[in-house]
């Protein structure tokens, strides 16, 4: 933190993604109130992510062609926009579920290029030398609005209503803006931006796609940390979605209660960011790897048969650990390992990683849990992740992390 831009951008990050969090609780808790339907709300979970994936060779190419800085303000002043047409939609009396999976597909398109660029920015904003403490600290901060940022949605939807919360969010946008606008670009760590796919300063979406793919292929640590983020994101993250669900029909609580369990992921990262920023840091990377995702696939069972609200709570507290553990252990492999002039396209190839198939795994989880109910099918999610944890080790998928 004893770089000026990379504080101003850390701490408006922090008060800007408690206003994602809030938008996030809010959409999903509007979508299961009008519909009552788990499947319905695995469909809002699609049409918030199909688009981030359908949008990634366009985000790596904005991310590396274009100053990241104002790119990071025009998407975030667009995000502000949309959550106050949200908030006037819900105020309007708009109940109808196209007009709201349309607002979730516009939301995702435009989410889809500031996580590349977000990422690759954090790069611009501090020496390679402190890179991994940077990415540690903004997984924190990220982590630190998943605890308030829930709970903070929950209150708001529980006492003033869903309109109210989607208004504060909208508002929440502003400190990362002045943030940025803040930001003095002249200090920035920037690499020189790449010439082109072609070496002669031709360069298209397709071109410059096709040759972070080939990069990515030639990279045996980078390649196995985008394929253990897609196994968690794909079996493990389509349970964030559904935790309205468990509040609603398994737990029986309160809005007010809902949002507190949705912020027990961040709490349970906040405790384990000092373990994670200091001993862990420390060790090989596979070995954090492998118990981060047997961890969490395990913490994902326990949630799935946790016999009362806070055992589930302490179930979803340790899902966080694990996820802050392994976030932020795989983020560092790919930043440290990557050419800076590929550096927000392979971020983007990340992303879809972390992304994975959840949009699909979204549609699915709803469909069975309307079918089979919530605990059977999460804990199913929960032993796929473990398996998959096991057999990447076993290959030896996991000592590739370790290559700096």
């Amino acid at each position: 933190m004893g770089f000026p831009n990379y504080r101003r951008f850390w701490i408006g990050g922090v008060l800007t993604n408690n206003g994602r969090w809030v938008q996030y609780v809010t959409t999903y808790f509007i979508v299961y109130r009008i519909t009552g339907s788990a499947a319905w709300v695995g469909m809002a979970g699609f049409s918030t992510f199909i688009p981030v994936l359908l949008m990634n060779p366009l985000a790596g190419y904005v991310s590396d062609h274009f100053d990241r800085r104002r790119v990071l303000l025009a998407i975030n002043s667009l995000c502000s926009l949309l959550a106050a047409a949200m908030a006037l939609t819900w105020a309007a009396g708009g109940r109808n579920m196209g007009i709201w999976m349309l607002l979730l597909l516009v939301g995702g398109f435009v989410y889809g290029i500031q996580l590349p660029t977000w990422q690759s920015f954090v790069a611009e904003c501090v020496p390679r030398e402190h890179l991994r403490n940077a990415i540690t600290m903004n997984s924190i901060q990220f982590n630190a609005a998943r605890t308030f940022g829930p709970a903070l949605g929950g209150l708001l939807i529980g006492t003033l209503g869903p309109g109210w919360a989607l208004t504060l969010t909208a508002v929440l946008y502003g400190p990362v803006l002045v943030a940025l606008l803040r930001i003095d670009p002249a200090t920035l760590y920037r690499p020189q931006r790449s010439a082109g796919a072609d070496g002669h300063g031709r360069s298209s979406v397709v071109s410059d796609y096709r040759e972070s793919i080939r990069y990515v292929m030639n990279e045996p640590g980078i390649r196995a940390a985008i394929i253990t983020v897609a196994l968690i994101s794909t079996a493990g993250q389509p349970i964030v979605q559904q935790i309205v669900v468990f509040a609603e029909e398994v737990f029986e609580v309160s809005p007010f209660w809902f949002g507190i369990l949705g912020s027990a992921q961040g709490m349970g990262a906040l405790v384990a960011a000092p373990l994670v920023a200091g001993e862990l840091s420390q060790l090989r990377r596979s070995r954090v790897q492998l118990v981060a995702t047997s961890g969490y696939g395990l913490a994902i069972v326990m949630f799935a048969l946790a016999p009362s609200f806070w055992v589930g709570f302490g179930a979803m507290a340790l899902i966080g650990a694990m996820h802050l553990a392994s976030a932020t252990n795989l983020n560092s492999t790919v930043q440290l390992q990557v050419a800076d002039e590929l550096r927000g396209r392979v971020m983007a190839i990340y992303m879809m990683g972390v992304l994975g198939l959840s949009p699909f795994a979204n549609l699915l989880m709803g469909w069975l849990i309307s079918i089979l109910g919530p605990r059977p099918v999460v804990a199913g999610s929960g032993l796929i992740v473990v398996a998959g944890g096991l057999v990447l080790q076993l290959t030896g998928q996991y000592a590739r992390l370790d290559r700096d």
